[in-house]
Parts: structure tokens; C-alpha cells; sequence
């Protein structure tokens, strides 16, 4: 039998080993770093107070604009509402195998416009890491990525460890979205629904990832489906590592906050101007300063209206 298996022998995984391979992770309920850990003191705080019909904080909240969860620094009560990350339990849902995009996130309760779903964990790895992740699953053929770009040398990947999030399909009609907050000094991402979600309706969001490998179908079913998954990488496979927000001039007007590593702190403006020449906008911040930076090159989030 030996001397029959000599030779080269073709072999590929059955198709219910795959499955499992893919469904198989270790639970966690928080991040572990295998890179550095990264705490900043953002110098975020409200002046919110709080009354006995309400925790203090809503929609208004300085912190919450900026998306910042209140600390002690806060005049807000302990169990303030800007504390998705704290305080809120995940929303109940199912892993379900659908159709045509593998597993799915399905919601088992109602889930209001808003609401915090549940954070994406894993394990946290630098741009090094990641890349070398990515070529080994390349080469076994794996198709399946679980990875998360938080900012330069930060990535979430939850392949091997994570939480029901990795579940969650792509839809260009998505029903959730990702948000980078910072919680007591530490960057995490949580997923908050865009509009309210029936119970049995599957969870969804867009991956907007860089692609990397072959073309990928998208099977999301809406009227606005792409076709297919995410955007071919530009030049070097560096700009799979950078993918930060576009800097195109359709941004003016946009309500934004841009990290000052000098305070240490996001500063909240909006976008006055945008120079074709050398691609820089011209920001506008609360204080009445401004500042013509290259949105490519720094930390930066949209600002919800």
C-alpha cells in the first residue's frame, strides 16, 4: 500500500470537513492583543447630567458624536447610555446556513434603529501579521477571511477566535454598520443596526474590503447588488494594508473628526475644501481653527448627521 501512495496523490478536504473548518472557532468575549496594546487618553468627556426620567446622555452627547463611550471624566451618571460597549448585551441571533453565502446571522429579537448589536473580536495583529495571515490562507485556498482593518498596524482577525460576528454577510443593502469607538482609551469596533431589524431577518453589513485573490460573486440578492465583492487592490499588494477612506472632493460638507496626535484627542469640523492638485481637503473644526491636511494619511471618521 505504501509503495502505491508513493507518488503525487491529488487530495482536497470533503466538503463537510470544510464546513466545519469554517464554523470552528474559539469563543471570546473580548479582544486579544497579540501585537502591543494601544491605550490613548482621547480627552473626551461630556457635561451631560443626568435626572431621574433619564441616564444623562442621548443623542446630543458630546462623547457619543464622537464616538467615544463616557468615562469618569463625564459629569454623567455611572450607568450612563453612552456605554454600548459596557453595559449593552449583544442582541440575540442564531448562526444559520443560508443558501448561497454560506453561514449566516440571523436575529432572534426585534432590533431597533440604532441599537448596538454586538462588538467584532478577535484576535488584535499588526499590518505584518495580517499580510502573512492572508498568504497562508491564499495557499491552502482558503476563501474565507474574517479580518478587520481598524487603523495602521491594527487588525482584528477572528479566524481562529471571535465571536458570532464573523458570521455576519456582506449586503449592499446592508442593515448594520461597523463604528470605531474608543472606550476607555482602547480603539473597538462595534456594530450598530441602521434601521430597525425583524426578528428571523439575517444581519448584514458591507465588507467594503480591498480585494485580494480571485473574483468573488456577491449573492446579497438586493435591488443595488454590485455583483460582485468588493475592489480590485491598487498598484502593490501593500494597498491591501491601506485601506483607509477615499479623499475625493464629493466629501465637502461632510461633518467629520480627525485625530490630533499633538492633544490627543479627535477634534470634530466638517470638510470646507478639497484641492484636485495636491488631493488635501481644507477642515473646519469646532474650535475655529482649520487645518489642510491628506485624509489618506490620518485617522478620520464621518460624523453622523
Amino acid at each position: 500500500m505504501l509503495n502505491e501512495l508513493s507518488g503525487p496523490v491529488d487530495f482536497d478536504l470533503p466538503c463537510s470537513l470544510k464546513e466545519w473548518k469554517s464554523t470552528h472557532y474559539v469563543p471570546i468575549k473580548r479582544n486579544i492583543y497579540l501585537t502591543k496594546r494601544r491605550i490613548e487618553d482621547d480627552g473626551i468627556f461630556c457635561s451631560c447630567t443626568s435626572s431621574k426620567s433619564t441616564n444623562g446622555c442621548d443623542e446630543d452627547c458630546h462623547c457619543g458624536m464622537l464616538f467615544s463611550t463616557c468615562s469618569s471624566s463625564c459629569k454623567c451618571s455611572s450607568n450612563c447610555a453612552n456605554k454600548p460597549f459596557q453595559y449593552r448585551a449583544p442582541k440575540k441571533m442564531t448562526v444559520v446556513k443560508t443558501e448561497k453565502c454560506g453561514f449566516g446571522l440571523v436575529a432572534d429579537e426585534g432590533i431597533k434603529q440604532g441599537d448596538f448589536v454586538i462588538e467584532y473580536v478577535g484576535e488584535v495583529i499588526d499590518d505584518k501579521t495580517c499580510e502573512e495571515r492572508l498568504w497562508n490562507m491564499k495557499g491552502r485556498g482558503n476563501t474565507n477571511f474574517y479580518l478587520c482593518e481598524v487603523s495602521h498596524d491594527m487588525v482584528i482577525d477572528a479566524t481562529n477566535k471571535g465571536n458570532k460576528s464573523r458570521f455576519i454577510n456582506h449586503s449592499c443593502e446592508p442593515n448594520t454598520e461597523m463604528q470605531k469607538w474608543r472606550v476607555c482609551g482602547e480603539t473597538r469596533v462595534g456594530i450598530f443596526a441602521l434601521r430597525d431589524i425583524q426578528r428571523g431577518e439575517e444581519v448584514t453589513y458591507d465588507y467594503k474590503f480591498v480585494q485580494f485573490g480571485a473574483d468573488q460573486n456577491c449573492y446579497c440578492g438586493t435591488l443595488s447588488c454590485q455583483k460582485k465583492l468588493g475592489n480590485k487592490p491598487r498598484g502593490s499588494h501593500q494597498a491591501l494594508l491601506d485601506k483607509r477612506k477615499t479623499h475625493f472632493s464629493n466629501c465637502i460638507g461632510e461633518l467629520v473628526r480627525v485625530w490630533q496626535p499633538r492633544d490627543k484627542m479627535y477634534l470634530a469640523g466638517y470638510i470646507y475644501d478639497f484641492d484636485s492638485y495636491s488631493r488635501k481637503h481644507t477642515i473646519m473644526y469646532v474650535d475655529r481653527s482649520s487645518e489642510i491636511i491628506d485624509l489618506s494619511k490620518e485617522d478620520w471618521d464621518f460624523l453622523p448627521l
